[in-house]
């Protein structure tokens, strides 16, 4: 039965994802991906953003916390030279996803992985989740979840990377 279990255990762990979204991720390259905006237009590659400073932040539209959040890194994304913001939404039906923006008067374009293929890749644990990369794309810092007081340090975090 000891071996059983030891199998068993061995097993589910060699299955567990190369990337999760905790500190394992932290120092490796960022997974690329290639998501299409939800208002249409050309799909978007992490890769054509290397170079700058990027958050990937994983938000739905029924995700409370997203309405704080998604604004707050928006403006700091657009007002901080050398930071793009990548707003990754995983909503089913992106009408809910731009219905939300919409609400929230966000003008920004935001991507949808609506295969939720990208959110798997990065094993995002809530909503909404923020993965920081430096200028050649590895990740630097991650934030599953979101709490008021995590804005700041997310600023700091970003800024310690320009």
């Amino acid at each position: 039965m000891k071996h059983a279990f030891t199998f068993v255990l061995m097993v589910l762990l060699w299955c567990l994802p190369a990337y999760a979204l905790g500190p394992e991720m932290i120092g490796k390259p960022a997974p690329g991906f290639t998501l299409a905006p939800l208002n249409g237009g050309a799909p978007v590659s992490l890769a054509e953003l290397r170079g700058n400073a990027v958050v990937i932040d994983f938000w739905a539209s029924w995700c409370a916390p997203c309405k704080r959040s998604l604004p707050q890194l928006a403006a700091f994304a657009s007002s901080t030279t050398g930071v793009k913001l990548l707003a990754v939404n995983i909503d089913d039906e992106k009408e809910n996803a731009i219905a939300f923006l919409k609400r929230l008067k966000m003008t920004f374009s935001s991507l949808h992985d609506k295969s939720k293929s990208v959110s798997a890749t990065y094993d995002v644990p809530a909503m909404p989740s923020a993965v920081i990369l430096d200028k050649r794309g590895v990740v630097r810092f991650v934030h599953p979840g979101y709490n008021e007081s995590d804005i700041e340090q997310i600023k700091n975090e970003i800024r310690s990377l320009l």
